[in-house]
């Protein structure tokens, strides 16, 4: 259940953003800005629940007859308030193409009833042509809107209330996502904040800087609502001279460059060089340059540049690239470092080519039959470790603290200042560290003292120690330390394109970046990769050969439950019947106790009764059982994702990560057997003479299940 709210809570939302604004933000405001706080301060209470609820709108046009809310006594007066404060007004001849563009369609065919025969208007005429027809129509016939003016308000929040929010928020959004929105889904409960947030700060330390980044986010925006790709040039000139101050505006200026470059290269090589030519300091922006230099034969130009790079990168990736081109084009190598590397380190490894819809998971169980631990990490394992040892310094003692609850990713990281700013502490905090067993401490200290709390660089869960703990004490802390202090230098590069799994193997980890036939080796992973190698990790490439592997188990699996997934039902019943070589090896059923009443319709289905579950376990104590059993197998089932499901969310619950290759046998069954009317196991029992002895029972339909299975596989042998 989520929280009530109080019947003001708009008002107490937008009071809250104004005490930020006048507490922590004078530096950043102009003198319109201090006149608006004096207007709104001294409007009455309904005047401000009124302008509150105004501004948490998004169109730019509210009629009036939508502001009727139970804390407003009297709209009507309200508005009047409002209108003379001179904080809202009624659209004039100026707007009318938004007004009529803003009528639902049955206003709009009313409004041009009297002119249908003039303008030969059908009623079935989509809602764009009524708009585009009477745009144009009255275009010449203003007067006749101007009874239509009276009924709406411009919603002017975009004025001066939109950088208010931004302020605080820290961005734009086009959506539902704004400071109202946060608030509401924080008193909701619906939304995580950082409970241990006690003041909001200012985010920006000077007004050209709140300007720069506020003015760049209203033109993200603009190009995220583009219509026609007429707009593009014009947005691009009006980017390329906009100011960008602080490392956030760059980052986000030459964002917002690259995307218009994208759409423009082709139809305006001027432009888009131009475009490329404003971006400050973008490594992407300069290998594109050289690309196409390149291309149109600026050699020497290309060459120089170059080595310019390499004596002096701003990135390792963009390091790579440039050593990588100028091998390759002016050395005349035949392979680039990508394919070196794949080549060098690689090993070739067989897997079941059930996997081929999760490689990664193929792999781990291939390692798991050697008796080999193997985690599927990829980033999570990296980010999970950076963040609970530098919580503090990231969080709590930093000089760029969050500025509000809201903000879950550092500040310093965004702007890949950690080490630069901080560098003193994270030193003298890895210097601390002389075994494994040291660093082990620090990180579940941390993770015992901020369990739970909202971050934006990894996702608590109950299992997240486990593989922390198995790196840590099976890697030199010399190596931890090495790569952890590179991940708070170059936090930006670093932050992903790690390894997909960690393989324990005699007391020592090592990664493996997992590689399907035709899967590539992407540069963000070969600078993660030579990253780890660097700190002395074991790193190396697994290249992956698709097998048809003839000594495959399958665990057809049917349940029987309280109903259907999505209503918070549970599992009554488990069949399962384990098969190798067209054999079956094992079966295994039991009644679970769904710890809810089995509805009626449900009972006269299976004949399971809430007597009948009484006594037999909970899921929680069979599901240990359950997955030893499923280990190391394909799971299969009639209408699998309904079976699969459902065992997947029991072990949710039950605090168990269930993952495995699964078949399903309807699917098969269209494919081996076209042109049957039904794929009901019923159906199909009765079709082939199944031995379906008592349907809805889940070993019952399990054993009827695995005997299709072998008719679809002898028929895929035929």
């Amino acid at each position: 259940m989520h929280k009530a709210l109080p019947a003001k809570y708009y008002l107490a939302h937008f009071h809250e953003l104004l005490a930020f604004i006048n507490t922590q933000c004078n530096h950043l405001l102009e003198q319109k800005h201090f006149d608006f706080i004096t207007q709104v301060t001294n409007l009455s209470e309904q005047g401000q629940c009124m302008l509150a609820r105004i501004y948490s709108r998004k169109p730019l046009l509210v009629a009036i007859h939508t502001l009727d809310y139970d804390e407003i006594p009297s709209p009507a007066q309200a508005i009047t308030e409002l209108e003379h404060a001179g904080l809202i007004a009624h659209p004039s001849n100026s707007d009318y193409q938004h007004v009529l563009a803003h009528l639902t369609k049955p206003a709009l065919l009313e409004l041009l009833s009297p002119f249908t025969t003039t303008l030969n208007i059908k009623k079935s005429a989509a809602k764009a042509t009524l708009v585009t027809k009477a745009c144009d129509f009255f275009a010449c016939k203003l007067e006749y809107l101007t009874p239509l003016y009276h009924q709406f308000i411009i919603n002017n929040r975009a004025d001066i209330y939109e950088y208010f929010e931004f302020l605080y928020i820290g961005r734009l959004s086009s959506g539902d996502i704004n400071h109202q929105n946060s608030f509401v889904l924080r008193d909701l409960g619906v939304r995580a904040t950082r409970q241990s947030h006690e003041q909001s700060l200012a985010r920006f330390d000077t007004l050209d800087e709140a300007k720069s980044n506020y003015t760049l986010n209203r033109s993200r925006l603009a190009f995220k609502n583009i219509k026609n790709d007429e707009q593009y040039p014009s947005l691009a000139h009006e980017v390329i001279t906009q100011q960008a101050q602080g490392t956030l505006a760059v980052n986000l200026k030459n964002k917002l460059l690259l995307r218009l470059y994208q759409q423009l290269k082709k139809v305006d090589e001027k432009l888009s060089f131009k475009i490329l030519n404003a971006c400050e300091n973008s490594p992407e922006a300069t290998e594109i340059q050289i690309r196409e230099q390149y291309r149109q034969g600026n050699k020497d130009w290309v060459k120089a540049k170059l080595e310019t790079i390499i004596e002096d990168p701003l990135t390792d990736d963009q390091l790579y690239f440039a050593d990588d081109f100028l091998m390759r084009k002016f050395n005349k190598q035949t392979r680039s470092r990508l394919s070196t590397m794949l080549a060098d380190t690689q090993c070739v490894i067989e897997i079941d080519e059930i996997y081929r819809g999760d490689v990664e998971l193929g792999v781990a169980q291939y390692y798991a039959n050697q008796g080999l631990q193997a985690f599927n990490t990829e980033n999570t394992l990296w980010q999970s470790l950076f963040g609970l040892v530098f919580w503090h310094e990231l969080y709590v003692e930093t000089p760029h603290p969050p500025c509000n609850e809201f903000d879950l990713f550092p500040h310093v990281l965004r702007a890949n200042s950690f080490y630069h700013t901080q560098q003193q502490q994270i030193d003298a905090l890895l210097a601390q560290w002389q075994t494994p067993d040291d660093l082990l401490k620090h990180v579940c200290k941390n993770a015992a003292r901020y369990f739970e709390q909202p971050n934006g660089l990894f996702r608590w869960h109950t299992e997240l120690l486990k593989p922390l703990e198995v790196l840590i004490l099976n890697s030199p802390v010399t190596a931890l330390k090495s790569h952890l202090k590179n991940m708070s230098m170059r936090f930006l590069e670093l932050k992903d394109g790690y390894p997909d799994l960690m393989i324990l193997k005699d007391s020592t980890v090592y990664f493996e970046e997992v590689k399907a036939p035709g899967d590539k080796l992407r540069r963000n992973q070969l600078t993660t990769i030579d990253n780890l190698k660097q700190s002395r990790f074991n790193v190396q490439i697994a290249a992956v050969n698709w097998v048809n592997d003839p000594n495959r188990i399958y665990s057809v699996v049917d349940i029987e439950t309280t109903g259907n997934l999505k209503g918070g039902n549970r599992i009554t019943e488990i069949g399962l019947v384990k098969m190798q070589h067209g054999k079956v090896i094992e079966t295994w059923s039991t009644l679970v106790n769904p710890q809810m009443r089995i509805p009626k319709f449900i009972v006269s289905l299976t004949g399971i009764t809430d007597a009948m579950v009484a006594s037999a376990p909970s899921f929680n104590h069979i599901a240990d059982t359950l997955v030893s059993k499923l280990q190391g197998s394909i799971f299969v089932a009639h209408n699998v994702n309904f079976d699969y499901g459902f065992i997947r969310k029991e072990c949710e619950m039950a605090g168990i990560n269930f993952k495995m290759p699964k078949l399903c046998t309807v699917v098969e069954s269209r494919k081996a057997f076209a042109g049957l009317k039904s794929y009901s196991l019923g159906n199909l029992s009765a079709h082939f003479g199944l031995a379906l002895t008592n349907h809805h029972r889940a070993l019952a339909d399990a054993s009827a299940t695995a005997e299709l299975l072998l008719l679809i596989q002898q028929k895929a042998y035929q």
